[in-house]
């Protein structure tokens, strides 16, 4: 997957993630370079979702994109300052699709129970 997971305006990219397994179907990908940080791709390039754990094996972050590859949910395990302090287990609804409209997500933390958290 090349451009952080962009298409490129159908230029040839270079690959920045790797597939190293699959969770109900969604792929779990690594970046290439682990001296990257760690973040999913703005756009999907050939999944319905995509699943990131950090470098001690815990999840990190899933993030699940539309038909027009943008992404629409994500769920993340990492520090998120406006919703508490250390790692947090939150969800960013992206009701406008696309990593652009990021700052618009609704944002809020799930717990067990709540059927984002399930998934």
């Amino acid at each position: 997957m090349g451009g952080r997971g962009t298409f490129a305006a159908g230029k040839q990219v270079a690959y920045t993630y790797e597939t190293v397994g699959t969770v109900d179907g969604v792929k779990i990908i690594n970046p290439i370079d682990k001296s990257k940080s760690l973040k999913l791709p703005e756009e999907s390039h050939s999944s319905v979702g995509y699943v990131l754990y950090d470098r001690d094996g815990v999840f990190h972050q899933y993030r699940e994109y539309n038909s027009n590859h943008e992404v629409v949910l994500e769920i993340g395990y990492h520090h998120e300052k406006s919703l508490g302090h250390g790692d947090i287990l939150h969800v960013h609804v992206h009701n406008t699709p696309g990593v652009e409209h990021h700052g618009q997500a609704d944002k809020f933390v799930i717990k067990p129970g709540h059927p984002l958290y399930e998934k």
